[in-house]
């Protein structure tokens, strides 16, 4: 069955963009797996990701055209054989006011783009959704429509606290006011952004842990990488070294995201698990992610 998956935090420039869009070009490219990605937010910073990735210039339809013509194909861009995308852009500043003004009751409102994807997501294995840095009724139909949400959470306080208000507060009342039609599952809390020279840097990933518990923190952390602040200005590329480890690091987030999947699902929760690194350990290549290959990508 398709995964729907959001990276989320409350708090903005914490990288949950670039992290989206990395882990659909890993799960396309190097995974084989049929990928939607989904801009949410208005800035349409991932939309301008992939554009710039796969050197698109017109955008046919936007995210906000199918949500007003009840058909989410219809805003569909096709960049591989298997990514797609529904771009967004400023237009989706009128979501909230479309929600409102067409429909009478908060259920309807909340589940509205749920209801759509229902008839889109068979196509995908995996369908990640983009989401803006807030908690209004567009992250709402965004939220209610995703079955494991990975809290990326840069190792700085207000991002600390950030994710604890996403899971303690703003899930759980999504829970209190919907019960069983809300699907989450929090995957883990994904380090990021980390230099390990910094005390409180690695303090943070501590209180993480004791916050959260050992197994609901992924044991992949994003290191802080000059080449992932490239990407969004100009596009991912694979031309060197330095863009192979970048594949491989989100090839490991990939895999270990995939198998907490599996945990949750054969066995309800997640107890004693500690992910191996397959592509990427203590900073070098393994033999595996020297052999990285991407398909359909030039």
């Amino acid at each position: 069955m398709v995964k729907i998956i959001i990276f989320g935090q409350q708090k903005g420039g914490v990288g949950k963009t670039t992290d989206t869009c990395m882990v659909s070009l890993v799960s396309s490219l190097v995974k084989d797996k049929k990928t939607l990605l989904i801009d949410f937010d208005l800035q349409g910073n991932a939309t301008t990701f992939m554009t710039k990735t796969f050197q698109i210039e017109n955008i046919p339809q936007t995210l906000m055209f199918g949500l007003e013509e009840g058909d989410l194909s219809k805003s569909v861009l096709k960049l591989t054989d298997n990514l797609d995308i529904i771009p967004a852009s400023y237009d989706m500043r009128l979501y909230s006011e479309f929600l409102t003004e067409n429909f009478n009751n908060s259920f309807d409102r909340t589940f509205y783009f749920s209801k759509l994807l229902e008839k889109i997501k068979d196509q995908y294995d995996y369908i990640f959704i983009d989401i803006p840095p807030s908690t209004d009724l567009k992250v709402d139909n965004a939220m209610v429509a995703c079955n494991y949400l990975v809290v990326v959470q840069e190792t700085q306080q207000f991002s600390f606290e950030g994710s604890q208000r996403l899971i303690f507060d703003y899930v759980q009342t999504l829970v209190d006011d919907f019960g069983d039609n809300i699907p989450i599952q929090v995957a883990g809390v994904l380090p990021a952004l980390l230099q390990q020279k910094r005390p409180m840097h690695q303090k943070l990933v501590e209180e993480t842990v004791e916050t959260f518990g050992r197994d609901n923190v992924f044991n992949t952390i994003i290191q802080n990488h000059a080449r992932l602040e490239w990407y969004p200005r100009l596009g991912f590329s694979f031309e060197d070294y330095h863009d192979k480890k970048m594949v491989a690091l989100f090839s490991d987030i990939f895999d270990e995201l995939e198998e907490r999947i599996e945990i949750f699902e054969t066995e309800g929760d997640i107890e004693n698990y500690i992910y191996q690194p397959k592509y990427l350990k203590e900073g070098k290549l393994t033999d595996l992610g020297k052999e990285i290959r991407l398909y359909g990508f030039n």
